[in-house]
């Protein structure tokens, strides 16, 4: 599998651009994978037709939750409520990490809706 990056800001290519000529060209031979927190270029690039999975990290997945976008701020509401509500035995930081579990698993929910192939959403490997 080859990872596209999603890249924003100035140095990030029109999708047109890139969707005909060198993404397109990786799509004959292999299956793409993108590998972003954000949406939006989820839903851009699954809608080429050359992107089939994705991929998300827990960096990814803190950047969505500080974003302040109303979208990811209501990921973070609904994970802060479960772990609120199903972790009330649990110390703050077992609450907490249950919280970042729930996010992770809303943040590579919505992403399966979004693309046809598989998503994977990495955990941290720390514990």
């Amino acid at each position: 599998r080859t990872a596209a990056s999603a890249r924003t800001g100035p140095q990030r290519r029109a999708l047109g651009d890139v969707a005909g000529s060198q993404l397109e060209s990786l799509a004959k031979v292999t299956t793409l994978s993108i590998d972003t927190g954000d949406l939006d270029v989820i839903a851009e690039y699954a809608a080429t037709g050359l992107i089939s999975d994705a991929t998300t990290n827990p960096l990814f997945v803190s950047q969505a939750g500080l974003s302040g976008n109303p979208r990811y701020v209501a990921f973070v509401d609904e994970a802060v409520a479960y772990a609120t509500e199903r972790g009330a035995d649990l110390g703050e930081e077992d609450k907490v990490n249950l919280a970042i579990d729930r996010l992770a698993v809303n943040l590579g929910k919505e992403i399966a809706g979004l693309v046809e192939g598989y998503v994977s959403t990495e955990v941290d490997i720390r514990e």
